[in-house]
């Protein structure tokens, strides 16, 4: 065959040297594993891909044959490998009963009838009329917009056909609105609404006889609660879509004349707390929920809503360029038009990234007229319930107090589960946790995001979106010019690494013969694009059930995930729980564009194996690795058959040596072997360290430098604060046991002030009776529940009043790690009295119980 192939290259050699074209263009007899390269002398040499050698590149190498052999051996572990696991899996299924699952799946609810009862529930007639006015309101802005932004955009089109330059002249009254960036209109309406807010809030501590404490800063949002959670995310999400506007004009602009850099630095914090001061107004409005601040703050968000509408329309466009954009060159417009046509595409692609932001502030006007409207029909309402009545005479934060005593309530569901194991606990009937698995997420009914969370991923996911459509419609259109710039630049780093002789005529190489041909950039970006996207959310999501399962952590007292809280570190801790949102967002935006990056590489690669059938510097790289990378895969593989067949009993479920003999004539020959692969090892540490380090670069909860140096890390060490402070003050044990006693006190200034009341007293039925139990049922249910219970006896007063002052301290300052294991304290105590055989709680054994104080 050889013999053949060498007369029809000697053949096609005589042809084309008779013609005068002796060159790789006119014939490749190289094949499909070689490259066609023209020398100096205009002669054709064939190089030779992978491990494959000779003239013609038709003969394969030693070494490739012995790749082949290895990959062939390797995939012959796997197989049996993987195939013994399988078969135990199903044999150990197969062991299990399957009991009582017909009648579990029999009384679990159709998902039909979990449909219609939470759509009855989470969808009451307000609700549904919030929905369809927001959607109203936001179309109304989009047609406003797009009326606002047609001329403009015919203006524009029309200088870019006739040649002219291309810029619009803005309104008039875009100059009379902002003056240096600086809103005039609404940002004055927005402080004189605080003034009157501050003049209406009482103050708690601070001085509260003077001006009959009023003269408080209200408070936007508490994010320690469940209060208004979805008005306060809708708020946040269109902060982080005015926060990306500043980012992007940082990224983008310059510094004027005459202005350093702190100077602008110090504007964009300026135009930071002018745009917070906006929406502070409103989320104070909100969470203070009166009739005359509710009022104003209707008339202040729809004067908002229409300023947001004229200046996006006529005064801050996205795509057209003004007269100073023309003159600074910060503008391309040419080559958008060029890509996405004069036509109304432009305008369509603004009107679809304005989607969210107008549907989020016509949440945000729908939703305060009818807070109002609300709080106008409590207060005409005449035959309110007793308890509706009392509510509605305290603040907010008492409300809060009263609401977690409910049954239903989460904290109080918390409580019920606190001592049932997770088969015992009752799963969540809502539709959300039928549909989705309890693997991918388990929905619980005991546990509520706080409020912080909810606003952090509204603004986040917003963000993406936003950050997403610009990277799509700004970048597209700019992807053609770099093209060949990105090739050259390809070339010169591939030639650092693939040494080309002085022979080679490479003045004219085509895709097929350069050492990395890109191909299209469109194709391989918008999957990158696409890539990145996908991973973001997945991360955030594992994020949201990592601070819910860390959450439960910390409730319990476990540090497996979380260091344990200490009392030196109290301050770090403050300190965190500040940076926390803003090192989630930043760490986020980090990550995005270093997987876009990663990505984009990733997705040319391979398209560039797809679009030419081969890649020579990747080649290279793969030629280099493969061998490697087999050999670890074959020792590993090679390593957990023997260890859980052969060195382990019971094939692995038990941690006992078999064969010991054998095992210790295998671990000294592998002692000298592992030192190679350790050197192998150690190179796919650092890639897997550097790949792991980008794709979590998102996630606060993991910190790329391990366990004994994570506190290291400030992004984990923000997380840690956040986890710490949320469990301090919104631990569901300590809310219930404070809703209980705070409720039965106010239960009893009520009661007092009926009896007090004329009014009241007449009203038989508005009188509450308090539930009044024998003290010997009460006796009862406490013997019965610290049986069941008896770790908490060791807590009650009678017996911490009999220790020492020392010891009660121990017992409380669990965060001093300075101080001896509490843990071991009591179980030392509590196996002496056991052995004494003493009741802790009788007065008769104090003495004894002095002698056997630790």
């Amino acid at each position: 065959m050889s013999t053949v192939n060498v007369l029809l290259v000697a053949l096609f050699s005589l042809i084309t040297i008779i013609n005068g074209q002796l060159n790789c263009s006119t014939y490749n007899p190289c094949g499909r594993y070689g490259y066609c390269r023209d020398n100096s002398d205009g002669e054709w040499t064939c190089k030779c891909k992978f491990w494959w050698n000779g003239t013609l590149c038709d003969e394969q190498t030693n070494s490739g044959k012995q790749v082949i052999a290895l990959g062939c051996i390797l995939g012959f572990l796997m197989v049996v490998f993987h195939g013994l696991q399988i078969t135990r899996c199903i044999r150990n299924k197969r062991r299990k009963s399957k009991e009582d699952k017909e009648k579990e799946i029999s009384q679990i609810p159709t998902l039909v009838d979990l449909a219609l009862e939470n759509a009855k529930k989470s969808a009451p007639l307000s609700s549904c009329l919030v929905a369809c006015l927001t959607i109203i309101i936001a179309a109304v802005a989009l047609v406003s917009k797009w009326s606002l932004i047609q001329p403009i955009h015919n203006e524009v089109a029309t200088k870019y056909l006739t040649n002219q330059p291309i810029y619009y002249v803005p309104n008039s009254f875009c100059n009379t609105m902002s003056l240096q960036q600086f809103n005039i209109i609404t940002f004055p309406v927005a402080c004189f609404l605080i003034l009157m807010l501050i003049i209406t809030t009482k103050r708690t501590s601070l001085l509260p006889n003077l001006c009959y404490g009023y003269g408080g800063p209200p408070m936007p949002v508490d994010f320690l609660s469940h209060v208004d959670r979805t008005f306060a995310a809708f708020i946040f999400a269109v902060c982080a879509d005015e926060l990306l506007l500043i980012m992007l004009s940082v990224v983008d602009g310059t510094a004027k004349k005459g202005e350093g850099v702190i100077i602008t630095y110090l504007l964009r914090v300026l135009e930071v707390f002018i745009m917070g001061v906006r929406y502070y107004a409103l989320l104070a409005a909100v969470y203070l929920n009166t009739i005359f601040i509710l009022a104003c703050a209707t008339i202040y968000a729809w004067l908002d809503y229409a300023i947001t509408i004229i200046n996006q329309g006529m005064c801050d466009s996205d795509f057209y360029p003004t007269y100073n954009d023309y003159l600074d060159n910060s503008t391309s417009i040419e080559e958008m038009f060029v890509y996405y046509g004069t036509g109304p595409n432009l305008i369509a692609i603004q009107l679809c990234i304005d989607i969210p932001r107008f549907l989020c502030l016509a949440y945000v006007n729908i939703k305060i007229p009818m807070l109002l409207i609300r709080k106008i029909y409590l207060q005409c309402k005449r035959n309110l319930p007793l308890e509706q009545k009392m509510l509605m005479k305290l603040t907010r934060e008492q409300r809060i107090f009263f609401r977690i005593s409910e049954p239903d309530s989460v904290e109080m569901l918390y409580v019920k589960n606190l001592f049932r194991s997770a088969k015992n606990r009752p799963k969540s009937q809502t539709l959300f946790a039928r549909i989705i698995p309890t693997k991918i997420y388990e929905w619980r009914d005991d546990y509520r995001f706080s409020t912080r969370i909810l606003c952090l991923y509204s603004s986040i996911f917003l963000l993406l979106y936003f950050v997403t459509i610009q990277a799509c419609v700004q970048a597209l259109p700019l992807l053609s010019a770099l093209q060949q710039v990105l090739q050259d630049a390809v070339e010169k780093i591939s030639t650092i690494f693939i040494s080309e002789s002085k022979d080679y005529d490479g003045e004219n190489v085509s895709p097929n013969t350069s050492n990395f041909p890109l191909p299209s950039l469109i194709r391989p970006y918008l999957f990158a694009i696409f890539i990145t996207l996908i991973l973001i959310v997945i991360q955030l999501l594992v994020l949201l059930a990592n601070i819910r399962r860390n959450s439960f952590q910390s409730f319990r007292g476990e540090d497996s995930e979380i260091p344990r809280r200490e009392r030196s570190k109290y301050v770090s801790y403050a300190a965190g729980n500040f940076h926390f949102a803003g090192y989630f967002i930043g760490y986020l935006i980090w990550g995005y564009m270093i997987i876009a990056v990663f990505s984009l590489l990733f997705c040319i690669s391979i398209d560039a194996f797809i679009t030419y059938g081969s890649v020579r510097f990747l080649e290279s790289i793969l030629k280099f690795i493969i061998p490697s990378i087999l050999f670890v895969l074959f020792k590993q593989y090679l390593n957990k058959i023997l260890a859980q067949y052969i060195f382990l009993q019971h094939h692995g479920e038990v941690l006992s040596l078999n064969n010991r003999r054998f095992l210790m004539i295998f671990i000294y020959f592998n002692f000298f072997l592992d030192a190679f692969l350790g050197f192998i090892s150690s190179i796919l540490r650092l890639i897997k360290s550097v790949i792991g380090g980008i794709i979590y670069m998102c996630r606060l909860d993991y910190s790329p430098l391990g366990r004994k140096l994570e506190t290291m890390d400030g992004g984990f060490s923000a997380y840690c604060g956040f986890i710490h402070t949320e469990c301090a003050h919104r631990h569901p044990v300590m809310l219930a046991v404070v809703s209980h006693l705070y409720t039965q006190i106010k239960i009893k200034e009520l009661k007092m002030n009926m009896m007090n009341s004329n009014d009241l007293s007449i009203d038989k039925t508005n009188e509450i009776k308090l539930k009044s139990q024998s003290r010997y049922v009460r006796k009862w249910k406490l013997a019965v529940f610290l049986t069941q219970n008896p770790t908490f006896v060791f807590f009650r007063k009678a017996f911490l009043n009999q220790l020492h002052i020392e010891d009660v301290r121990y017992l409380n300052d669990i965060d001093n790690n300075d101080k001896s294991n509490i843990q071991r304290r009591l179980s030392v105590y509590t196996r002496r009295v056991s052995a004494a055989r003493l009741s802790i709680v009788s007065d008769n054994s104090l003495k004894y119980l002095e002698a056997y104080r630790f």
